[in-house]
């Protein structure tokens, strides 16, 4: 195991996660600005990651109108990870997302001290954006 694979290990606390795009417009929070969420980095080389728009209500498991919802207002994956360099590959088992099966998801890390900020392309081939997920030591 690497240094930098070492120190992802264990849980991390969403602070934010962003969408920031190349031509400067204004970032966007997919689940809002206060959005909740968790990272876990196991020994054994998994990973899985869960984040939420914060205060969702109540599902109503007999309207697919609040079914949606539920879907729209949270986001998620797991699989294994390796560190890369400077960077982590997420390989996603699966998630929310049935389309993100097998798809190797790159994030650059930056670690200071009980903050992790990972970067990286959107899962869209050829988007102008990047994504922003900061994190805090749980």
């Amino acid at each position: 195991m690497t240094d930098l694979a070492a120190e992802l290990l264990g849980t991390w606390r969403l602070v934010s996660w962003s969408l920031v795009y190349e031509d400067g417009r204004a970032p966007e929070f997919p689940l809002g600005e206060d959005a909740v969420g968790y990272l876990m980095y196991t020994t054994d080389g998994h990973m899985s990651a869960a984040l939420a728009r914060a205060n969702r209500p109540p599902l109503d498991p007999t309207s697919t109108a609040s079914k949606a919802q539920a879907y729209d207002a949270f986001f998620g994956y797991a699989g294994r990870f390796e560190v890369r360099g400077g960077a982590v590959v997420h390989r996603i088992d699966f998630g929310t997302n049935p389309a993100l099966s097998g798809v190797n998801s790159l994030r650059y890390v930056e670690l200071d001290g009980d903050r992790l900020v990972l970067t990286g392309p959107d899962f869209a081939p050829g988007s102008p954006r990047t994504h922003r997920i900061v994190w805090r030591r749980a």
